[in-house]
């Protein structure tokens, strides 16, 4: 799986793709790259295309000027649009579910369905744009090795953490490569989106959730009640991961995944 890239706005995005068939996208989420996806693409290629981006910030590619998660989101319309698909699913981790639905709102025409993968459709709340803005100081002072070291922590469930150091480890390394402009053009992307409930609820796309039973950034709770009226949502919960499925339960994710798009590919 060699990287490739296109150019969009003057800014280079980098992907990498493998397998044959169906295209499907995976999104990654915040302090994380594609490689995050790399073992999880290998057994979905198995079945499908998968196409991997860097998403502006992140691994390679280079942030946008005052970015959005419209943009993030366009930036894969334009990556499709280069790779000549005219149909795909899209697969949301954390920040990716942000930008997933953003690109559901604008590209509907694009996609069999979608899934948010440890995300949600909720804006932040006032308390958490303030924690975010903290976090944008904090980078300005180049003290975000501090944000880091802790938001990968909560990342995993405790028995997998601490049967799976190395991946941990990978993981820090990752996030911490993620430049300083990368981080504030995330976070302020993060702030500044808008709340996608009524979206998600009166969309006529098949939507797939997914959370984790140790999730500490967003509780499996959450998506049950708010999808319990909302019947175009199957919700699935992965009892052993936290936030990081793929990665913590990846043949229970594989699966699940597998299942929602052999039913919704045409």
């Amino acid at each position: 799986m060699c990287s490739e890239s296109v150019t969009i706005n003057n800014k280079k995005l980098f992907y990498y793709e493998t397998g044959i068939g169906f295209p499907i996208v995976l999104l990654h989420g915040y302090l994380e790259n594609n490689y995050v996806w790399s073992e999880f693409a290998i057994l979905l290629s198995k079945k499908y295309r998968i196409i991997c981006p860097d998403l502006p910030g992140h691994g390679k590619s280079e942030p946008f000027e005052q970015q959005t998660v419209e943009k993030m989101a366009n930036s894969i319309y334009e990556l499709l649009k280069y790779l000549k698909i005219k149909k795909t699913i899209l697969i949301g981790h954390s920040m990716g579910g942000y930008i997933t639905l953003a690109f559901a709102e604008h590209y509907a025409q694009l996609l069999n369905g979608f899934c948010l993968f440890h995300s949600h459709p909720f804006a932040d709340n006032n308390d958490k744009k303030h924690n975010r803005l903290q976090e944008i100081e904090l980078v300005r002072k180049g003290k975000q090795k501090l944000i880091i070291q802790s938001a990968i922590s909560k990342m995993f469930a405790s028995k997998f953490f601490e049967q799976n150091k190395p991946f941990f480890d990978k993981s820090l390394e990752i996030a911490l490569s993620t430049t300083q402009d990368g981080m504030i053009a995330c976070i302020n992307s993060m702030i500044e989106r808008s709340d996608k409930t009524t979206f998600i609820t009166n969309c006529n796309i098949p939507v797939l959730w997914i959370s984790g039973k140790y999730d500490e950034y967003f509780s499996f709770k959450e998506m049950l009640n708010f999808a319990i009226k909302n019947k175009n949502i199957q919700t699935e919960i992965l009892e052993s991961s936290g936030h990081m499925g793929m990665v913590e339960e990846p043949l229970k994710a594989l699966e699940i995944i597998e299942n929602f798009a052999q039913k919704i590919i045409d």
